[in-house]
């Protein structure tokens, strides 16, 4: 089942009410208080929310007599939910995760000012509105996820203690100044006069393409309609219905363009026999996607705690094997063998002719068999040599055949099915791999190939949509809403005012182009604001291995900028972390939760400052207790 609002609780539409009402510009903010200690959260996404909770969290043990004020700026008024869980979304776009999954708290067991706190599936159980009971393998809608974050944040803020106030600022920061141990903050309106104790910045996928922005700069056609992003997707509603679109990037981002411009559009998906049909509302383009690989994402199947796949190689004495040489790591040469076998032996574990043997069974048949016919890594990065496919045929068929093919290999989940189990494999293998990255790095070669090939391969593979949206995705293939016509890469020009994309074998002109790639952050791109200011201050360094620089912003290990900062307090959270540390884009408080090293230290900077000197009493360091014992003289 996929839940969304309507099957919950009316009154929980009140939440993001009461957080819209909460929430201020600028121009509102009272005057500086001299006796008070200042802190800002930069992003109000989901990132942003747990920087909030756990500094919350960490504070009400912190006996001091300054009021402690929490200035927490977001570009919109959806605090918590962020651009991406917004409540009003369509409920067909869903989360990627299953409701079993994902929480929005840490480990419940902890202290904390909410004596009830509860995971998706427990809240969705507590909160729906029919007798249909949650399962752990049900998906939900996005805009549910926001309204189960934004009422999460609604609780926090209605349980504060009094000696704290939290501002929900509506503003776009532009720049950082630091002012000794200090930062003062610019937003796109004007520069505050408040000095914040510390900062924690969480603003999540906040770059933009700039390829084809360039592109269409020097060659302007008003023939042409180019749509640099695909959010929010009410910026679809302008593509025409019955004309043809082409769309760059077949990711996560491609897979919500795709429901938007047909589900969204009124057409509707049905089941017949257990699969999928569509009954098309007369308005749908016809979409024409590409990419650097040209191939559709897997499906992602549900998992969750206790029910998900094992790595049998990739063990944690074997992560400990390799971070012992303290040294860095060659990906090729030191993981990707070990890293290729796990996903050989998840697959070969559930296919019918070798299910039935022992894992040194099937070790000795991959050992033997000829290496060109077996499954591996190298057969998902290019599954038409694999399979000896010319590139010349018909590229649409082949995808089409090779995707039911996947489906039917994954439809039991990842503890039944081959393909699925080794999707899993690929998954909980780069955890391994992302511990390994962080602790030891690569070196610097291996990194640069690292990440310019086999991250994409990894993320495009091992974490895509939910099996549901992938059906729906090849039932449209099937009666050609959506056409794969490019087997190769194709480069981009305009001609006679209009876009013509065009590879070895195949071009085609187009009116309407979307780009539906997420950005990712790069400095030498200058494609974001903030820290391309800070950068020109020596607040923002870039990553530096030998001479591969990738454009990443350098932290240190808990997530602390590495820069001419002056001792100030200034730590990355989320997204803006992915140079020094992988998987940042999840939903995960487990995950490089630099929202806790942050909390620490802010808690030790007033400790020492304010608590200890101001009021004489006896301090023992966060750091160390995590927590603080005051007691006066």
């Amino acid at each position: 089942m996929i839940w969304n609002s309507a099957y919950l609780d009316p009154f929980l539409n009140k939440a993001p009410k009461t957080i819209y009402n909460r929430v201020v510009n600028e121009n509102n903010l009272p005057t500086e208080e001299s006796e008070s200690i200042y802190i800002a959260i930069i992003g109000g996404g989901p990132k942003g929310f747990y920087a909030l909770d756990r500094f919350i969290n960490k504070i009400i043990h912190l006996n001091t007599e300054k009021r402690i004020n929490i200035h927490w700026f977001n570009h919109t008024r959806d605090f918590a939910a962020g651009p991406n869980f917004q409540p009003h979304l369509p409920s067909y776009l869903i989360m990627n995760d299953c409701i079993a999954e994902i929480s929005c708290w840490e480990d419940l067991n902890k202290p904390h000012i909410l004596p009830k706190r509860l995971k998706l599936i427990d809240w969705i159980n507590e909160n729906k509105s029919g007798e249909n009971e949650p399962r752990h393998g049900d998906f939900c809608s996005r805009e549910l996820m926001g309204l189960y974050l934004m009422d999460a944040l609604k609780n926090i803020l209605e349980n504060i203690p009094n000696t704290m106030d939290i501002k929900l600022i509506n503003a776009n920061v532009i720049d950082i100044d630091v002012v000794e141990e200090k930062t003062k903050v610019t937003t796109s309106k004007k520069r505050l006069p408040y000095q914040y104790e510390s900062t924690i910045i969480c603003t999540g996928h906040s770059y933009a393409n700039m390829e084809e922005e360039n592109l269409l700069a020097t060659d302007v056609s008003e023939n042409i309609m180019y749509l640099p992003q695909a959010y929010p997707v009410e910026l679809l509603d302008d593509i025409p219905s019955q004309v043809d679109v082409a769309i760059k990037g077949i990711g996560l981002t491609f897979m919500d363009a795709v429901l938007h411009l047909t589900e969204g559009r009124g057409g509707i998906f049905y089941k017949q026999d257990q699969e999928y049909r569509y009954l098309p509302s007369g308005y749908e383009p016809t979409i024409y996607p590409f990419s650097r690989r040209n191939l559709p994402m897997l499906p992602r199947n549900a998992f969750w705690e206790g029910n998900k796949y094992q790595l049998k190689i990739m063990t944690d004495d074997w992560v400990n094997s390799l971070k012992s040489r303290n040294g860095q790591l060659n990906f090729e040469r030191d993981i990707l063998p070990i890293y290729n076998l796990e996903t050989q032996i998840a697959f070969y574990s559930h296919v019918h002719s070798t299910k039935e043997l022992s894992d040194s069974e099937i070790l000795d048949f991959i050992d033997s068999f000829d290496s060109s016919k077996l499954f591996s890594i190298s057969a998902l990065i290019d599954p038409m040599t694999y399979s000896k496919v010319q590139m010349e045929s018909n590229y649409h068929e082949f995808i089409v055949d090779l995707g039911i093919y996947s489906l039917k290999l994954s439809d039991q989940g990842e503890l039944k099915s081959p393909m699925a189990a080794a999707i899993a494999a690929l998954r909980e293998g780069f955890y391994k791999i992302a511990d390994l990255f962080a602790h030891n790095g690569f070196d610097e070669e291996s990194q640069e190939s690292f990440e310019k090939h086999w991250m994409a391969f990894i993320n495009h593979t091992a974490f895509g949509p939910p099996r549901d949206s992938i059906d729906k995705l090849f039932c449209l293939a099937k009666d050609g809403f959506v056409k794969f016509i490019f087997s190769e890469e194709p480069s981009i020009s305009i001609s006679d005012n209009r876009l013509k994309i065009k590879n070895s074998y195949i071009e085609k002109e187009f009116n309407y182009f979307i780009d539906a790639r997420i950005p990712k952050g790069n400095l030498k791109l200058k494609n974001n604001l903030l820290f391309e200011r800070m950068q020109k201050k020596g607040y923002v360094r870039e990553i530096v291995n030998g001479k591969y620089e990738n454009g990443k912003i350098a932290v240190q290990k808990d997530g602390r900028l590495i820069g001419n900062i002056n001792n100030a307090l200034i730590y990355l959270y989320g997204i803006p972390t992915d140079g020094t540390f992988l998987q940042n884009d999840s939903l995960s408080r487990k995950i490089n939760n630099f929202s806790d090293e942050w909390s620490v230290a802010t808690m030790d900077r007033i400790a020492e400052k304010y608590s200890c000197r101001n009021n004489k009493m006896e301090c023992i360091k966060f750091s160390n207790l995590n927590y603080i014992n005051l007691t006066s003289n």
